[in-house]
């Protein structure tokens, strides 16, 4: 049972103080480190947004890259089509040109030939015409000499062959200019014709002219109009390696930044587990452990007169607590004790820790018990030390008040009238357990290291209850802990 004591002496409060200040920065630096995880993790999730975003317009420019590389092929070929055709235009009228110039070499010597027909032309109807001057001078002396009686027949004779000599030649040079006449109205028939397929090659000419002109006019456009395209492909081009300069560098940043984040999260990782370790400031590790739990009256009041019927479920939360943060833990066992003690589990074998079954164990088998009688410190760390022999490495302590029953006390003092007080009998009892920790339970063994002591004071009214166990902890190389008011 607990009971109203002197308040704290300076060194318990200042004690208490530091383990508070302790606790504060392990804290601290738990929660800047969670921070630090957090803002690397934002800026992680940035520099990948940056990069998708980066690459959706790597992806919009590649397309309109491929697009603009379609169309200048495609007009590339346009070009080289209309090239063709100029070419084949040039030729036709270059062809045309040399068609033509033979055609008017052709028609100069058609004109030429013409020219001399009419000249001959000329040159036989004035023959003609002579000789038609001369059959009349002929006829005019043949009708003389015949109306002359008196000439002689010789002269008529040979006038008359005259005569008909003048008309031999006279039909001769008739018929001559006649085929003159003919030649000359062909002449000028080819002439005509070759004219108007001069005039239909000039035309063609020109059309040819003024379609090359239209081709090149379409080249020079198609020219500058791909010269723009290019210019555009290259603009794409230098868009694409800033873009690729920018994933690069995103991803230079993302494998950087997920370093660090892996450089934070290892530390934020070893940081949880230093603090998983903990309890409350008391570092939680062991591979064989006891947890001795104190059943005594007073761990179900609030003091030494009022129940209060949360404070065993925090206890046993407490416990539950402890054992899940315990690294390395294989074995365990719990010994329950108020003025005797006993073991929760079996007959003090070592259990095999399995996780949350253990816990769930230990929670359901606490829950039923009833905390009740006197507080026998001695008899619960006797029986938790029976297991030193096979590798017990760690005790957890969780108790509100100084022992009230047990051995330590004289004869005298058990006889004594009046009484000791309530206090008087916890230091005395207190002191012979320390003492015995010391010389017998707890003892310097060679080869085996000492029983590490962590002790859990729950809102006890008393300071000397948190000395006492601060004390116990302190020489069994442990830590304690007090549990403030709900």
């Amino acid at each position: 049972m607990r009971v109203r004591h002197k308040q704290p002496t300076l060194v318990s409060m200042w004690m208490l103080d530091v383990f508070c200040c302790a606790l504060g920065c392990v804290t601290l630096l738990f929660l800047l480190n969670s921070r630090m995880a957090s803002d690397e993790a934002e800026a992680n999730k940035t520099a990948l947004i940056d990069l998708r975003t980066t690459e959706r317009k790597l992806a919009a420019t590649l397309d309109e890259l491929d697009k603009l590389r379609l169309r200048l092929n495609s007009e590339e070929a346009g070009r080289q089509k209309l090239s063709a055709a100029l070419t084949e235009a040039e030729g036709l009228r270059l062809k045309l040109s040399d068609e033509a110039a033979a055609l008017a070499k052709q028609l100069a010597t058609t004109t030429a030939d013409r020219d001399d027909l009419a000249k001959k032309l000329a040159l036989s109807q004035k023959e003609a015409k002579d000789a038609k001057a001369l059959a009349d001078a002929t006829q005019l002396a043949l009708n003389a000499a015949e109306a002359k009686v008196t000439a002689d027949a010789k002269e008529l004779a040979t006038v008359r062959a005259m005569a008909t000599d003048a008309d031999d030649v006279l039909r001769k040079k008739q018929k001559e200019a006649d085929a003159l006449a003919k030649k000359l109205v062909e002449s000028n028939a080819s002439a005509e014709d070759l004219a108007r397929l001069l005039r239909k090659r000039d035309d063609e000419k020109v059309a040819l002219a003024k379609q090359a002109a239209d081709l090149k006019k379409e080249l020079d456009d198609l020219d500058a109009k791909t010269a723009g395209t290019r210019k555009e492909f290259d603009a794409a081009a230098a868009q694409i390696k800033d873009l690729t300069k920018k994933v690069s560098d995103a991803n230079v940043t993302i494998v950087d930044l997920q370093g660090d984040k892996a450089r934070l999260a290892d530390k934020l990782d070893k940081l949880q587990k230093e603090t998983d370790a903990r309890f409350a400031g008391i570092v939680t590790a062991g591979k064989r452990v006891v947890f001795l739990v104190d059943i005594s009256g007073s761990m179900a009041k609030r003091d030494s007169e009022t129940a209060d019927p949360t404070k065993w479920p925090i206890v046993v939360e407490t416990v539950s607590k402890v054992m899940r943060s315990v690294v390395g833990l294989e074995k365990y066992q719990i010994v329950i004790f108020s003025s005797s003690a006993k073991w929760l589990f079996g007959t003090g074998d070592w259990r095999d820790y399995e996780g949350e079954k253990s816990i769930d164990d230990v929670k359901k088998a606490l829950a039923a018990v009833k905390p009740h009688d006197d507080t026998n410190l001695h008899a619960g760390l006797e029986k938790a030390f029976s297991l030193r022999e096979s590798g017990l490495d760690v005790i957890y302590l969780f108790s509100d008040g100084l022992p009230t029953s047990g051995p330590g006390l004289t004869l005298a003092e058990q006889t004594r009238r009046p009484p000791l007080t309530e206090l008087e009998l916890g230091e005395k009892l207190g002191k012979h357990i320390r003492k015995t920790l010391s010389d017998t339970w707890n003892r310097p063994l060679a080869g085996k290291p000492r029983v590490k002591i962590h002790a859990v004071g729950f809102f006890f009214e008393s300071p000397d209850v948190g000395a006492f166990l601060w004390a116990l902890a302190r020489e069994n190389d442990g830590s304690f802990v007090g549990m403030s008011k709900p």
